[in-house]
């Protein structure tokens, strides 16, 4: 990687599930057929491909200023600032160049115009880091002393004492320059493997179709497929359910062997730098102490009894012999919200959202505003939802609303990234203008506790109770439970590989399988294709990898200081929002502990666990009630 963190490369990608299908269209509109008032704005970085090219050209005539440079970091202070000034130039173009191809790539990756430039920018970026391969290796020869004699001279350089102690962290994993240079060269062609699921899982993969609950034949697809898993029809459910599966199972072999490269690549980078393990080089690279990791896929394998006990209470509320695959999101209680607009949908989380202050609230109107969303689904267009942006360009977001509850979760989710990193860049020097991954995740998740809790709150009947209940209990097991069994799948895999072994399909859904079993028993039946769900998750193609067990400790931590917010109000907030604008001017686990929560302690982890059980409890005596009322009615 370069030694200025390039701020544009983070992805947030959220395979969220909507909650019902009876909005759907019958067929997947085309992006021109959206209204623009549901469509971001990308103007705001280039006007068209033509000024885009116009800043490839610009970013190609000042790659060479940055060798310039070299052999010359340690002359002095002045040059030091100089150098890392010039990076950052450089680092603006090839970031607002990087997301806005990907942006349009992602708007309908059918149009191969528009991979081809996103192909094209990743390029740029190899470049780029190739360009600067010199950096690191150089500056952490100079010596810490002169180091601190630099900064304590030229006052230009004391914002950048954080990244510089960051960046000693990584000497003894730091390579010559010739050898930074060959990485540097590896990272595009080795990065290529979510490309090719994206590819194929946006494009390529088709699923047929199905007979919807009005007993009309619809096409089945990626972001369908959730609906269909919370309809009331079982049929509906299952046909679904095992009409992707089966889907996926065609291209079995192909994605494993895609994956098993993946993983190859990330143990590849970790023994160049000559880590013991890739889990050892994620941790380390983002300054989390292993033992984070490790105690919360032993804190939650060992807690899944609350777990397991929620679904044995879904398997008796359905009414059916054995709780199936397909049976784990369906509605338990008829749903409360039904058919939310997209207008409507702003209004309920701003609404829920006014415990974060006047501040947080006008910037999520100002999204609205300046077109940051992009709200609905067309063909072609990647699935899931996520928020992107560079330090000088909007804080987009993306999702495929289709007007459920979850969906409405789903906005306050991604608002949440993007304030995030509006509040981060609008306080922050570029160099501390993004955040890492361990703390990412925590501002969306507060957003849908605060969400919840609030609608929990104005509840009126046992019905609604438990229908709100159900349905952030399946959220919580999404976010905690599920992920935390995902990061346990990715370690279990690597584990493999670092050991000499083949990742096959046959491993890889004997893994997965095992997993599964682990954190979900026999509460839940599992059916023989489930264990191919590992090669529909693109979270596992990243090339930060290690990065879904931070969706556990992110849930971890925002029920926490979602709690402290709504409990202790403007203390709480403000420290809350101290943190999001604290971009990555200090390290993740202390920014925690500066928002009231130490994540190296096993017992937040508890915390959250003794949460889920105590919502469970509360579902079951909302049940009871509903039950109790429906026989007096009788």
């Amino acid at each position: 990687m370069p030694s200025i963190k390039p701020h544009f490369f983070r992805l947030f990608t959220c395979l969220l599930l909507v909650a019902s299908s009876s909005v759907f269209a019958k067929g997947v509109p085309e992006r021109s057929d959206i209204d623009i008032q549901y469509k971001w704005d990308l103007t705001d970085m280039y006007a068209d491909a033509t000024a885009w090219e116009a800043d490839r050209e610009r970013f190609l005539e000042k790659l060479p200023t940055l060798s310039a440079h070299r052999g010359k970091l340690g002359e002095s202070g002045a040059r030091l600032l100089q150098a890392i000034e010039s990076i950052q130039a450089v680092e603006t173009i090839i970031s607002n160049l990087y997301v806005y191809a990907g942006l349009k790539s992602y708007e309908d990756t059918r149009i191969s115009e528009n991979a081809a430039r996103f192909s094209q920018a990743q390029g740029l970026y190899s470049q780029y880091q190739q360009a600067l391969s010199y950096f690191t290796p150089e500056l952490l020869a100079i010596p810490d002393e002169t180091l601190t004699r630099f900064i304590q001279s030229n006052p230009g350089l004391a914002v950048y004492a954080h990244y510089l102690d960051e960046t000693a962290r990584m000497r003894p994993y730091t390579l010559s320059e010739a050898e930074e240079r060959l990485l540097a060269m590896a990272s595009d062609p080795l990065d290529k493997f979510d490309s090719v699921f994206t590819a194929i899982d946006s494009s390529d993969l088709s699923f047929g179709t199905m007979i919807d609950e009005s007993g009309d034949e619809v096409e089945l697809t990626n972001s369908r497929y959730g609906a269909f898993l919370h309809s009331t029809d079982r049929r509906v459910r299952e046909a679904a359910w095992k009409g992707l599966f089966e889907g996926y199972k065609t291209l079995n072999h192909t994605l494993a062997a895609n994956y098993e490269g993946h993983v190859k690549s990330r143990v590849f980078f970790a023994r160049a730098r000559g880590f013991d393990s890739r889990l050892e080089h994620a941790t380390y690279t983002n300054a989390i102490p292993i033992e984070v990791f490790n105690n919360l896929i032993k804190t939650a394998r060992d807690g899944s009894e609350p777990l397991q006990r929620y679904l044995r209470l879904r398997e008796k509320a359905l009414g059916v012999d054995r709780l199936e695959i397909w049976d784990m999101y369906a509605p338990i209680v008829p749903p409360t919200i039904k058919d939310v607009s997209f207008d409507e949908a702003k209004e309920i989380v701003a609404e829920a959202l006014t415990p974060l202050g006047e501040e947080y609230i006008s910037v999520y109107w100002k999204g609205f505003d300046e077109g940051w969303v992009d709200a609905m689904a067309n063909r072609g267009k990647r699935g899931g939802a996520y928020s992107w942006g560079t330090y000088t360009s909007k804080p987009y977001l993306s999702m495929n609303f289709e007007g459920t509850l979850n969906n409405v979760s789903t906005l306050a989710h991604e608002y949440g990234h993007s304030i995030h990193s509006y509040l981060t860049r609008n306080t922050q020097p570029q160099v501390y203008g993004d955040y890492r991954t361990f703390i990412a995740e925590i501002a969306s998740m507060t957003n849908e506790a605060i969400l919840m809790q609030k609608m929990l709150a104005e509840a009126t009947s046992a019905g609604e109770r438990a229908y709100l209940l159900s349905s952030y209990l399946d959220e919580f097991r999404g976010g905690f439970y599920r992920q935390a069994s995902f990061a346990d799948f990715e370690a279990r895999a690597h584990a493999k590989v670092e050991s000499g072994e083949a990742l096959t399909a046959e491993v890889l859904n004997t893994i997965y399988a095992d997993v599964f079993s682990d954190y979900y028993g026999d509460a839940v039946y599992a059916n023989e294709l489930n264990q191919i769900e590992w090669s529909r998750i693109p979270h596992f193609l990243r090339s930060d990898n290690f990065y879904v067990y931070q969706y556990s400790t992110s849930f971890v931590a925002a029920t926490a200081l979602a709690k402290q917010i709504l409990e202790e109000g403007e203390p709480a907030r403000e420290r809350y929002l101290t943190m999001l604008k604290s971009g990555s001017n200090d390290y993740p686990i202390e920014l925690l502990k500066k928002a009231g929560i130490d994540m190296t302690s096993p017992e937040p982890i508890e915390a959250t666990i003794e949460v889920f059980d105590d919502l469970v409890d509360q579902l079951e005596r909302a049940l009871e009630e509903m039950t109790a009322v429906a026989g007096i009615t009788r």
